[in-house]
């Protein structure tokens, strides 16, 4: 296999992750409160980075550039925040399909901030994807508060994505799991403020039932770790509007999930959630610009993939 699809790989499981991330955040935010989760999550997934990290060329000088403090601000805090508060507004089925507002959020922000040139066959697929996570979104979709704050958070989303982009080509720029863990550190920090504002009004709260509690587990080390790794990883290698438009299978994903887990079939969700899948495989067929793995980042390159496995240790 190609080394160019080793990002898009990484993209997509990110997204697969990502997809059942929302059903794991709504049991916990059942008894639990929206800071304590976010910065529970996050504390539990730097367990698992910063040790790894810290083995890393670069991790401290990448804590301390202002550029990292934008991305946790953009990539965590913001996101993770407004999203997790839309979830006491609207269930997570319904902010998953919010998510459909993503690939076209993340491609306008590129040709704002970065002036990225689509290519035909990534504007087919993002207007493909779009119009398929519309579908699933039609059946009792409906524009209240939980929205609002899940599209503020997707808004930010899209342009940490774009910073991600626009900074690979940086001869300083550090690999994947030590600005996964960098930009994660200063989300959190940043995030406090906000957990402390909770326990000073009596409205935090941590999840009482088990499912909640092994739910923040698991959103800390199987989905929140990984995802941020595998995300940077792909997002700095190939175009902006790939990556924004690789998560509108969010929606379609989310809605599988649903039915294994008893929901009964729609079919213009399951012809909706094909559409949207069908536009993913197109945009991420374009022939993207994949950058090789800057150097002591311990990933593959085409030779690599040639003569065997990398030693990582």
């Amino acid at each position: 296999m190609s080394t160019r699809w080793l990002p898009l790989a990484a993209i997509g499981l990110s997204v697969v992750l990502w997809s059942i991330a929302y059903v794991f955040s709504g049991w916990a935010l059942e008894t639990g409160s929206p800071a304590v989760l976010s910065v529970a999550r996050f504390a539990i997934a730097l367990i698992v980075l910063v040790p790894l990290a810290a083995r890393r060329p670069h991790f401290l000088r990448t804590l301390r550039r202002p550029r990292t403090i934008l991305l946790g601000l953009t990539g965590v805090t913001l996101y993770y925040s407004f999203a997790n508060i839309g979830l006491l507004f609207t269930t997570p089925g319904t902010a998953a399909l919010v998510v459909s507002l993503l690939p076209v959020l993340t491609a306008i922000a590129a040709v704002i901030m970065i002036r990225e040139r689509l290519a035909r066959r990534t504007v087919v697929g993002l207007a493909l994807a779009t119009i398929g996570v519309g579908l699933v979104a039609a059946s009792g979709f409906r524009l209240d508060l939980g929205v609002v704050l899940n599209i503020v958070a997707l808004a930010s989303y899209a342009i940490y994505t774009v910073l991600l982009r626009r900074d690979a080509g940086r001869d300083d720029a550090p690999d994947a799991i030590v600005l996964a863990t960098a930009t994660g550190v200063w989300g959190t920090v940043i995030m406090l403020p906000w957990l402390g504002w909770e326990v000073a009004t009596g409205a935090a709260a941590a999840p009482t039932d088990l499912r909640g509690l092994l739910a923040i587990v698991a959103l800390g080390i199987v989905i929140t770790a990984p995802t941020l790794v595998l995300f940077n990883y792909g997002a700095e290698r190939v175009p902006a509007a790939v990556s924004g438009v690789a998560t509108a299978g969010i929606p379609a994903l989310g809605y599988g999930f649903a039915l294994l887990l008893g929901e009964t079939i729609d079919p213009v969700k399951a012809v909706g959630g094909a559409i949207a899948l069908g536009g993913v495989v197109i945009a991420t067929l374009a022939q993207p610009d994949v950058e090789p793995s800057p150097p002591g980042s311990a990933l593959p390159e085409p030779a690599d993939l040639a003569t065997g496995p990398v030693d990582v240790t």
